[in-house]
């Protein structure tokens, strides 16, 4: 049983070491990002902007399929934890194989071995004391870590460049774990603000007070150039500082970030509209103002009247749902309900300020459900300007910053510094000095040449034999 559960263990962890498997958790990972840009996600955007883009029917799709909210969907959530899981098993086993290799002492080599390397050559001719010193000065100028074994110079540098990919691998865990907190600790919202509006962040200890907002045009011209609300931090009743805040100039303070995000006209959430109410029979019973969400009653009438919601640009889906279809003042339409003053609903309609679009509802109301006591039409209307503000509170962003800044230093070492090896033997009558770099044989060369000058200046200056002052092809 024992070597059973030995060899699923086995299994697993060839598995989760796969590159296959990493390709295709990237590759993953890659598509799901680039969707999430080309829909706009749940934390940024509004129910009412997602059915004016995408139709009612379509929003019901894409919130059933969580492309609205891609990047807290449980199958994005499974990838990266597969991705996870991947990269550590990784990281484990190639930190194994770095620390082995780092071990790993630095052997002498044989004249013969050395003839084999693809840098060497050899010098012919009576060899001076001090010619070992010398040769070792220049080996530690040029920062490599010399010593002597019998009658050879062992000379190596930047052993340590094997943990550089190592180091990315532990990098990218750090930026995982620092999504991982914002996930689970921070949020995002986004708030719909009046002019005076206090705001009470989640879990904060202060308010936020808007005190105006403005947009700017580019010159001559109505195009917006750029949006600008004015905020004051409020902590225990007193305030703290007011800054002025546009596009990618946030305002920060305790962890939390108020971004400026959006500017419009408020007609879904504070509209006032204005009805003209009058019995089936046609008696006029006045014209009455209200905000969404709130009513007015009729005394004399012994009604009361609620305005439940105002849609800009008045649509109806296929199942006959009612949405709108920009934020723009198109087919106004005002939802409202009325009732006998012990709260029981007597109607509920929809009233509408175009003329025909008030018929064609009232007619049809009228075939499905019989006549109605009350007609109600929709005569003015107002709504407040908004700034739409972004708020998060992203707890893991300093750990994602710190892991990327690891990760650029684990590519850096990665791909800008190798280690290096030379063999110097020194015999009675001869020098040969040998030399190699991991992964990166063309670029050894010129720091093997560069050494080469600087050594000729202490060796013999006897002609060498033709064969002994072989360079292989690749190093000329």
């Amino acid at each position: 049983m024992s070597a059973f559960f030995k060899e699923i263990a086995q299994d697993l962890y060839r598995f989760f070491t796969s590159i296959t498997l990493a390709i295709v958790l990237i590759s993953l990972i890659a598509l799901f990002s680039f969707v999430g840009t080309l829909i706009p996600q749940e934390a940024f955007t509004r129910e009412v902007d997602y059915i004016a883009r995408f139709g009612f029917e379509g929003y019901q799709i894409l919130k059933q399929l969580q492309l609205t909210n891609i990047f807290g969907s449980w199958y994005f959530l499974f990838v990266m934890a597969l991705f996870t899981l991947n990269l550590t098993a990784c990281t484990v086993k190639r930190l194994r194989a770095s620390w082995r290799y780092w071990k790993l002492p630095m052997l002498a080599l044989s004249p013969e071995a050395l003839q084999r390397l693809e840098h060497w050559r050899s010098w012919e001719g009576p060899i001076a004391p001090e010619t070992a010193q010398r040769i070792e000065r220049v080996l530690q100028r040029r920062g490599y870590r010399v010593r002597r074994e019998s009658s050879q110079l062992l000379a190596e540098k930047w052993r340590w460049e094997r943990f550089g990919i190592d180091l990315f691998h532990i990098a990218l865990l750090v930026v995982i774990f620092g999504g991982l907190a914002t996930m689970l600790w921070g949020f995002r919202t986004f708030e719909i603000a009046h002019k005076g509006s206090l705001i009470q962040l989640p879990g904060a200890d202060f308010q936020l007070r808007v005190n105006r907002f403005w947009s700017e045009n580019y010159k001559d011209s109505e195009r917006v150039m750029d949006w600008h609300t004015e905020l004051t931090v409020i902590e225990n009743g007193r305030e703290v500082f007011t800054q002025t805040i546009e596009v990618n100039a946030p305002l920060r303070y305790k962890g939390y970030n108020v971004y400026q995000s959006a500017f419009g006209t408020d007609w879904q959430g504070a509209a006032n509209v204005t009805l003209a109410i009058s019995r089936a029979d046609g008696t006029e019973l006045g014209e009455f103002t209200s905000t969404v969400n709130e009513g007015f009653e009729i005394p004399n009438e012994k009604i009361f009247v609620k305005v439940g919601a105002f849609l800009p640009d008045f649509a109806l889906t296929e199942n006959l749902i009612a949405y709108s279809r920009t934020q723009r003042l198109e087919n106004p339409g005002a939802y409202i309900e009325i009732f006998d003053l012990n709260g029981t609903r007597l109607m509920r309609t929809w009233a509408f300020a175009r003329t025909d679009m008030q018929q064609f509802w009232e007619s049809s109301m009228a075939r499905v459900s019989g006549a109605s006591p009350y007609r109600v039409r929709l005569v003015g209307m107002t709504a407040p300007e908004f700034t739409g503000l972004q708020i998060t509170k992203d707890p893991g962003r300093p750990i994602v910053y710190f892991g990327f800044l690891f990760v650029v230093l684990g590519l850096l070492v990665h791909l800008y510094f190798k280690h290096q090896q030379i063999w110097v033997y020194l015999g009675e009558n001869r020098i040969i000095i040998g030399g190699m770099a991991r992964n990166r044989p063309r670029a050894f060369v010129h720091e093997f040449e560069r050494l080469l000058k600087e050594i000729e200046q202490i060796v013999p200056k006897e002609e060498p034999e033709p064969c002994a002052t072989l360079v292989s092809s690749s190093s000329t």
